[in-house]
């Protein structure tokens, strides 16, 4: 998928008019929320309580590239993909001191988006926007041989789809270059199945809801 996007932007920088288009590239902080939660009820001395454990991974820093194409000084369409592996883990109910996150693997996942960017000062030093649009994000997962703990991970890559929603402030320097920051909120379908984790207690699968902030140059051409 990587190589498929930086294809389309060289093919597609060689076709640009002066100043409608643009490469961007930054990394930040990916931020990802939790994937499945498993509660079940545990005998205590005092009769019983309820337990939760849940999936999800470290907060890693991610990639970004995209290629941008401007219709008029307001408007314009992004194409963005971003990159990121971070270690996966079942952590332990926060609501205990001694609670132990188990290693199950690392999760690698490639995003692409498309969304409308909608310029809201589009002159000036400091140029702010509004972004939003369809997202497509591969999970691929390579679990460990210890990384069962108690909620079963799948192995392999399941691509789901979704939704990208952010906002960014560009600091110009001139007509070409710029310094641009944003926030994206990229939310899919999961790619776990309830089916597949089974055992006791009560499954919920959440739907991932991934935070990226990202810090880059930005280069009009």
């Amino acid at each position: 998928m990587k190589k498929l996007l930086l294809l389309l932007l060289c093919s597609t920088a060689a076709s640009a008019e002066a100043q409608n288009w643009s490469l961007g590239v930054g990394t930040g902080p990916f931020v990802f929320g939790h994937f499945v939660r498993r509660t079940t009820r545990v005998a205590t001395p005092e009769g019983s309580a309820t337990q939760t454990v849940t999936l999800s991974a470290a907060t890693r820093a991610g990639l970004s590239v995209g290629i941008e194409r401007s219709f008029g000084d307001r408007f314009a369409i992004r194409f963005e993909g971003a990159f990121t592996r971070a270690p996966l883990a079942v952590k332990g109910d926060e609501r205990q001191d001694d609670a132990v996150d188990i290693p199950a693997g690392d999760l690698d996942v490639a995003t692409m988006m498309l969304p409308l960017v909608v310029r809201i000062n589009p002159r000036g030093t400091f140029r702010f926007h509004i972004m939003g649009g369809p997202a497509a994000a591969a999970y691929t997962i390579r679990t460990r041989t210890n990384a069962a703990g108690s909620i079963p991970i799948f192995r392999g890559t399941r691509t789901e789809w979704g939704g990208a929603f952010g906002a960014g402030m560009a600091w110009q320097w001139n007509e070409n270059f710029g310094i641009e920051g944003s926030i994206l909120d990229i939310n899919t379908s999961s790619p776990f199945r309830k089916d597949e984790i089974g055992g006791l207690g009560t499954v919920e699968i959440e739907r991932p809801d991934n935070l990226h902030s990202t810090i880059g140059i930005r280069y009009r051409f």
